[in-house]
């Protein structure tokens, strides 16, 4: 019997740990199921390119200068995020204006997982909406988001046309579910981030130990918001612990190790030996669980986080953020029996339904 060749598109090339984490995962989980997955090698120049002037009218003024800034950030990590990626299988290389090369290469696409339908970040690239496979072509999205946006009136048809051609849609959030659901009718189900359908066990075969001596709190923040940095400075002064941040302090001053070289082995490794995680990142937060590591999330800063908001929720640990926390409460030990509990339910929850999917 032959496998069943299967094409995904997504961000993989972004030096983004989520988006390579995620894009690994999916892949792997594919590949046990008995397929022959491949990534499609695609990038949305949008994206890729942010210094253009015309994402600078596009974008605003903040978001176009903190577009760049993030992107000069990921490169001193490009190296060893290319090492990673010799993990992965991809397809050669396709742009927006000729993707005939894997039109009809796949029995299934697949768009997803991360903010691949969030018309902002992309520009609203039809692309990751699978408009280039062949008629007849099976297509499917697995743990697709739409972001923190809700596609504004201009978009609306087009969103419904393109969404109204899916095999089958599965999403990430609860309320991408509601909204998919009021531009089309029917409302999908909710799966798990791909991160999420590996163990601890899993990511550890692939993780790189750390060279720190001691405990340290790691930060990850990606979003510009003192409020972080002051955290992080006032659980220092509590616990005594060094800080090791990633990349650096953003909008602050704060006596620690930076790590901006790490890639994604390194990156997990970090996460897997903090005593403490401070992030205002979805995939910090789905990482602090996966190694029940003490954590706390920031959800309501530049990084409006409501994806954050519903996994602690799941999890039960909504008391986790940053708000309004106690010095008391900066030491408490976490319970997390009944997270991993609820993540190892949704986990194998949704590779019953990319099961399904691939069949």
């Amino acid at each position: 019997m032959n496998k069943k060749r299967i094409g995904v598109i997504t961000f993989h090339n972004y030096d983004n740990y989520g988006a390579i984490l995620q894009s690994y995962a999916l892949q792997k989980k594919l590949r046990e199921l008995g397929t022959y997955p491949e990534i499609i090698d695609y990038s949305c120049q949008y994206i890729s390119n942010p210094f253009r002037l015309i994402n600078l009218k596009e974008k605003g003024l903040f978001n176009y200068i903190y577009g760049a800034i993030g992107h000069i950030c990921y490169i001193p990590r490009r190296r060893k995020c290319n090492q990673f990626r010799k993990h992965m299988k991809y397809s050669e290389p396709v742009t927006k204006g000729n993707m005939r090369a894997v039109s009809g290469k796949y029995d299934i696409y697949i768009a997803g997982s991360d903010q691949v339908w969030d018309y902002k970040l992309t520009n609203f690239d039809q692309t990751y909406f699978l408009d280039f496979p062949e008629k007849g072509k099976k297509k499917c999205s697995y743990a697709a988001s739409i972001g923190e946006h809700i596609p504004p009136e201009q978009f609306r048809n087009d969103y419904s046309r393109l969404l109204n051609d899916f095999d089958e849609i599965l999403v990430r959030e609860d309320y991408g579910a509601d909204i998919v659901n009021e531009l089309t009718g029917k409302k999908p189900e909710v799966v798990c981030d791909p991160t999420l359908l590996l163990t601890a066990d899993e990511w550890n075969k692939l993780l790189k130990e750390p060279k720190i001596r001691g405990k340290y709190i790691l930060v990850y923040q990606l979003g510009i918001n003192p409020e972080i940095v002051n955290f992080a400075r006032r659980l220092k002064k509590e616990t005594g612990y060094r800080i090791v941040y990633i990349p650096f302090p953003l909008v602050g001053l704060l006596k620690c190790r930076c790590e901006i070289t790490v890639g994604p082995a390194e990156w997990m490794g970090l996460f897997k030996n903090a005593e403490y995680v401070i992030s205002d990142s979805f995939h910090g937060v789905v990482f602090s669980l996966l190694f029940n590591r003490k954590f706390f999330a920031k959800a309501d800063g530049h990084h409006k986080n409501r994806r954050v908001e519903q996994l602690l929720k799941l999890v039960n640990l909504s008391d986790r953020t940053m708000n309004d926390v106690s010095d008391e409460q900066l030491t408490e030990e976490i319970d997390f029996t009944y997270a991993n509990e609820q993540i190892a339910n949704f986990r194998n929850f949704s590779l019953h339904k990319l099961s399904e999917m691939v069949k």
